[in-house]
């Protein structure tokens, strides 16, 4: 081997041995500083105890003075830690300079394993050799390479898009054949690629419009609304900006709004006819279904407001039944049954006049239920 070779292949042990002892030099100062740090402020600081009264400004200055010293020391120990990984990198460098073609096969073949560090430096050789590659080419030669990494990324898209369409993947095998088209704007398989996908698509998108279609008016025949929801948002989130899905999406919002208000006008006709008829419960009960249905509605909201009426007089309504009741169960003389009649009405409306009539009553109707439970 010639001279100035092997002077080449020895100058790299050289610097490293240089980086290694210059880092471990100042590793070993830190630890020095650290300890020498610490030694002296404790000796100052026993001093400072034996003295009365302790001086507290010198026993401050103390405990600074050894803060800085351990910052000192943590920071010539980055230093060194850096001066390292510096070193580090420059092994791995002139490795590669060295040894270009064992690098070239880890680099383009086998898969990289390690740590994140050791992958990313992997990438920087591989980078640094494939600029170092390029810049030595003639143009017609980068021309070539060119061509030919085009030729590689077309048939590799031709591969993956149609895989990539069979899972229905739009986007993703549109996203890909872009950004190839970015690397290599001058090829046509970038648009034959594109009419593919949109073929696919628009195909896959009209069977399932159709599908979605056929469920929904099924479903809205039933008055299954909740479920016609579902099917309508399962097409959207695979076809969102299918003009055929956003069509049905807008007939059924129109028919489902439509539904709802004729919903919703039975049942204030039916709250309000009760309420003419003085069907007090009906009208109350029609009113709630209203209101818990349609919360957010106008009729909801003009209901609410005549809540308070209709409990009210469903409330007396009530009273009034259970007192008609009671009084034929005494007609009939079965006091056990007024009884227990009149113990509901003063528990469930304690407040009224029937309960403040019924608790007077109570006494006589107890005599009288048992003495009919005596002669049976």
């Amino acid at each position: 081997m010639p001279e100035s070779e092997s002077h080449d292949a020895a100058s790299p042990p050289e610097s490293l041995s240089r980086a290694r002892l210059i880092a471990a030099s100042l590793e070993f100062i830190a630890i020095l500083l650290g300890l020498a740090s610490i030694v002296w402020a404790g000796q100052r600081l026993w001093t400072i105890s034996q003295a009365q009264p302790i001086d507290t400004g010198a026993a401050l200055s103390s405990v600074l003075g050894l803060a800085a010293a351990l910052a000192g020391s943590v920071l010539l120990w980055g230093v060194g830690e850096a001066v390292r990984r510096i070193d580090a990198l420059h092994r791995a460098l002139s490795s590669y300079l060295g040894q270009p073609r064992e690098l070239r096969v880890i680099s383009s073949g086998e898969p990289q394993k390690g740590s994140a560090s050791d992958r990313l430096l992997a990438e920087l050789v591989t980078l640094t050799r494939e600029a170092r590659d390029i810049s030595l080419l003639t143009e017609a030669q980068r021309a070539a390479r060119l061509d030919m990494q085009g030729e590689a990324l077309a048939h590799r898209m031709e591969q993956e898009v149609p895989e990539l369409l069979r899972g229905h993947n739009w986007f993703e095998a549109s996203k890909r054949v872009e950004a190839a088209r970015q690397r290599f704007p001058g090829m046509p398989i970038w648009d034959s690629l594109h009419a593919q996908i949109e073929t696919v698509r628009a195909q896959v998108e009209a069977k399932d419009v159709d599908g979605a279609t056929r469920q929904i008016d099924e479903l809205v025949a039933l008055g299954a609304w909740d479920r016609v929801q579902d099917v309508l948002n399962d097409l959207l989130e695979r076809h969102p900006r299918s003009a055929g899905a956003l069509d049905l999406a807008r007939r059924i919002r129109a028919q489902r709004d439509k539904a709802e208000s004729e919903i919703r006008m039975r049942l204030m006709a039916q709250a309000q006819g009760h309420a003419d008829r003085r069907e007090w419960q009906e009208a109350l009960s029609a009113a709630r279904a209203l209101i818990q249905r349609f919360p957010r509605s106008a009729e909801s909201e003009a209901l609410r407001q005549q809540l308070p009426t209709l409990e009210a007089n469903s409330e007396i309504r009530a009273r009034q039944q259970m007192e008609a009741n009671y009084r034929q169960h005494v007609a009939q003389r079965r006091f056990a049954d007024a009884l227990r009649l009149a113990q509901q009405i003063i528990e469930r409306y304690p407040s009224s006049p029937q309960a403040e009539a019924l608790r007077e009553q109570i006494p006589k109707l107890e005599e009288r239920a048992g003495i009919v439970r005596q002669w049976a």
